[in-house]
């Protein structure tokens, strides 16, 4: 199933805790004054890790999101362009039991396909007939 790669910034600190570990000299330049954290989106990369499998991980889950932080140590130089990226990826990985709230919350993260949107768009207009 596919994952958004858009979420709320609100939704990225309250739900699902991807700042925690990172230094503020990285988040900088993401949290301005006049930034609101409901409307601003915040691009992620959201994907499904498979666990092998075992009578102990057999309802257990393991979903990886990556997500870009602009880099405080880059210059607009064409010197220091070579030795500094841009942009630094940082990775968080979550393991949750299949019935957990986390796992509800991954589930709100899917997008549907265009096919299950056609089927219900259909299952509707049958039912208004």
């Amino acid at each position: 199933m596919p994952y958004t790669n858009c979420v709320s910034l609100d939704f990225a600190i309250k739900e699902l805790d991807l700042f925690d570990n990172i230094k503020f000299k990285y988040l900088k330049y993401l949290f301005t004054k006049d930034i609101d954290l409901e409307e601003w989106d915040f691009e992620v990369d959201i994907e499904n890790i498979a666990l092998p499998y075992s009578s102990a991980n057999c309802c257990m889950c393991k979903t990886v999101v990556k997500f870009e932080l602009e880099n405080p140590e880059y210059k607009e130089d064409w010197f220091y362009s070579f030795q500094k990226e841009k942009y630094i990826t940082f990775t968080k990985e979550y393991e949750y039991h299949n019935s957990s709230a986390m796992a509800l919350i991954f589930l709100d993260l899917c997008e549907e396909s265009e096919d299950e949107e056609e089927e219900e768009s259909e299952e509707e207009s049958e039912e208004e007939n």
